[in-house]
């Protein structure tokens, strides 16, 4: 297939799967069961990696390595409540999470008025927050606390924005403050695109002035892509503040991806906050299964 004709293929698959997933979450949604909602949440969400050619590959650490267990109960589905902190890099982050366990997702307030998306975003739980006002972000975490209560994972970006997924951006704590409110664990989860051969892609790449359309168009004239999705470890928060737990989670990522400038970081860090971590000279065990098929 010429490329021209595979963009279009895409595209126009991308458009049906939207229209498919508003009326069923338009019309049906209020008469399914929670079950039966958010059994489509994750098959939609795979099928969007399906159609943009990218395969999911979840590293997870060792079997016998403390943390293990916890972020098996947080990412599967009807699992524990927990806070899934990652860094972000595309607009897929967000089904690459969701085809795994449905996840609240705390989002700028404007994402709610975008068309289409915004209504599926609305109707799918996001936690919309307007940025700047103290008060919207009081109520956002008090809304956040109780959702992690209720046994939901919630999941943020503490970048506060996409970056080229060469490094990481400062990581900001406010919103990882309902965590220690309700006394829920902390997952944190590193996030990397690759090119089949395992080269880093800039396919995927969603910063600057790139439009939504124009980032489809990019990843669907692409070849087939894979994106890592690096669970390496749990935070305890119990009794540490938000800001520790946002620089143990930055610290842990930048170890995982393999940014220098964050190991020494890292390893300071490691000791004080952090649980199943795995050390800088050993290789995590890869997820097999369902998760790591072809998408």
């Amino acid at each position: 297939m010429s490329s021209s004709l595979r963009v279009a293929w895409t595209l126009a698959r991308v458009v049906l799967h939207i229209l498919f997933a508003l009326v069923i979450v338009g019309l049906l949604f209020p008469f399914a069961s929670i079950t039966r909602r958010r059994a489509f949440v994750r098959w939609w969400s795979g099928r969007v990696l399906t159609i943009c050619r990218v395969r999911l590959h979840v590293i997870e650490p060792p079997v016998d390595r403390s943390g293990h267990d916890v972020i098996a109960a947080a990412l599967r589905p009807g699992g524990i409540g927990a806070m899934l902190v990652m860094n972000h890099i595309s607009w897929l982050d967000i089904f690459v999470v969701q085809s795994l366990r449905t996840a609240r997702f705390i989002a700028k307030d404007e994402i709610a008025h975008w068309p289409l998306l915004g209504f599926l975003t609305d109707r799918t739980g996001a936690v919309f927050i307007e940025r700047g006002k103290r008060r919207a972000l009081r109520e956002a975490n008090r809304r956040v606390a109780e959702l992690l209560v209720e046994g939901e994972l919630v999941c943020m970006f503490p970048e506060g924005a996409v970056s080229d997924g060469t490094g990481l951006l400062p990581f900001h704590g406010n919103l990882i403050q309902p965590a220690i409110d309700a006394g829920t664990p902390v997952v944190v989860g590193g996030l990397r695109y690759r090119e089949r051969d395992g080269r880093r892609t800039t396919a995927t790449d969603y910063v600057g002035d790139v439009t939504l359309f124009q980032s489809i168009v990019r990843i669907a004239r692409h070849e087939p892509l894979v994106v890592e999705l690096h669970l390496v470890g749990v935070l305890e928060v119990a009794t540490t503040t938000r800001h520790e737990v946002a620089r143990s989670a930055r610290a842990m990522i930048g170890q995982a991806l393999g940014f220098d400038d964050e190991r020494a970081e890292a390893v300071a860090t490691h000791g004080a906050f952090s649980r199943g971590v795995a050390p800088a000279d050993t290789e995590p065990r890869t997820a097999p299964g369902p998760r790591d098929g072809s998408r």
